[in-house]
């Protein structure tokens, strides 16, 4: 949300991360059934066969009844039946973006089961004890030859043990991936169920859980570049065109086009100019964003993206190792951290611009053989920004305009309103960075 008025001092995170991993444990992914997902993968999808059946038996009638009845009565059960024939299609969209979602958890989770199982046999082979959070102990059953040779069987005990617990952290943590990211599909989709009526923003939204569903089965299986859909943005400043224009806003959207062409430092920047004259053009287009230069200008943004990598490499290298030892054969695997919130405080410009933001750093963890014959790490990844360009309608937020006086985010919220600007969404991608840690 770009924000219009100045950043207040010490202001950050006003966007919430759409991050929530909970831990897994070794007994409670040993206690899931991955085809129970599947099982309830079909069940869905039948269930949307059927919707889709009875959306075409409504839309059929919906095309036969005006040339058999007329009257009020008839006009009655038309706009009944068009309210059916909606729900039914939302009914078939959201099943269907169930479906894929759950068939999703039934993969991702069979992966993870199938590590566990081969940590655990690797452990029973060594006689090496598995705890519950993946940890490995080694029993205290080796004794040096004498006082200074080495105790070879223990260093071979320690390598087994390296090599289970790294196994295991595979899949408790790619576990806790698929148990994320399902759930965060899984809350999308439930939002459905408020749905009756099939207008542009519901169309969009059944898109995207559809869309969510296709890409969580690319992503949990670490194929192409697989990207959760952002967090739903904010309502904003309301209905577009709800209001009459006044001569009061006309003047505003003249003043503030005009600064903005020729004074781009009244926002802040060439950036919010930029930005503020999209809204003006009043066409609600999308709108590219600078990824690179976001994480340019704003060094906090990309020792935040740095951090997030930091916390999640360990586990990623894991996963991919794991596969990797696995199948014997090289492996790409495609990561994302989640979709964090950021606010762009620490520049001016951007601030202006784009203000409170949410982006997903997506890697690329590949292992290959080495040189000495030893598996080879690298990841690679691009930071995904998206936002929205929308006013909050606060009169709290305002800057000062030569020859307006003061305007306020409820001020330039009212544009969108009245017709005379559009709301718009933003996003970009940062070229293909390699990541050093």
């Amino acid at each position: 949300m770009a924000t219009f008025g100045d950043p207040r001092k010490g202001e950050s995170g006003v966007k919430d991360s759409a991050v929530r991993r909970d831990k897994v444990t070794v007994a409670q992914l040993r206690a899931v059934r991955p085809q129970d997902w599947q099982h309830a993968s079909v069940e869905w999808a039948d269930f949307g066969a059927a919707a889709t059946e009875a959306r075409n038996r409504i839309r059929d009638v919906t095309r036969r009844l005006p040339h058999a009845w007329h009257g009020q009565a008839a006009a009655a059960a038309m706009r009944r039946l068009r309210v059916l024939l909606d729900e039914m299609t939302i009914a078939y969209r959201e099943s269907r973006a169930t479906a894929l979602t759950l068939e999703a958890a039934h993969n991702g989770f069979g992966l993870a089961s199938t590590w566990l199982t081969e940590a655990e046999s690797m452990a029973r082979s060594a006689e090496l004890t598995l705890e519950d959070n993946g940890n490995v102990t080694v029993p205290d059953r080796h004794q040096p030859d004498d006082n200074f040779g080495p105790d070879i069987d223990g260093l071979i005990d320690q390598a087994q043990a390296a090599a289970v617990h790294n196994r295991a952290e595979a899949a408790l943590t790619y576990a806790a991936d698929v148990d994320f990211q399902v759930s965060y599909e899984l809350a999308r989709i439930k939002k459905a169920v408020d749905y009756s009526v099939l207008d542009d923003a519901t169309k969009a939204a059944v898109n995207d859980d559809v869309s969510g569903g296709l890409v969580i089965g690319r992503s949990l299986s670490g194929q192409g570049q697989a990207l959760l859909p952002p967090p739903a943005p904010d309502e904003g400043s309301g209905k577009y065109g709800s209001v009459e224009p006044t001569q009061a806003d006309q003047k505003l959207e003249n003043m503030m086009g005009l600064y903005a062409s020729l004074s781009p430092a009244e926002f802040g920047g060439t950036m919010a100019a930029r930005n503020m004259l999209h809204y003006l053009s009043n066409t609600g287009e999308p709108l590219d964003l600078d990824v690179d230069d976001m994480l340019d200008d704003m060094p906090d943004m990309q020792a935040d993206a740095d951090r997030n990598i930091a916390a999640n490499a360990d586990a990623w290298k894991a996963q991919a190792l794991a596969e990797y030892q696995r199948t014997g054969k090289p492996v790409k695997m495609v990561q994302q951290t989640g979709w964090q919130g950021f606010n762009t405080t620490s520049d001016q410009d951007w601030y202006h611009a784009v203000g409170a933001c949410h982006y997903n750093t997506v890697a690329q963890v590949e292992v290959v053989p080495g040189p000495n014959g030893e598996p080879e790490t690298k990841i690679r990844y691009q930071v995904h920004v998206a936002d929205r360009y929308n006013c909050d309608g606060s009169a709290n937020k305002s800057t000062s305009v030569p020859g307006l006086g003061v305007v306020t985010d409820k001020d330039m919220g009212r544009l969108h309103q009245a017709g005379l600007a559009k709301e718009f969404d933003m996003s970009g991608i940062s070229s293909v960075r390699e990541w050093k840690g």
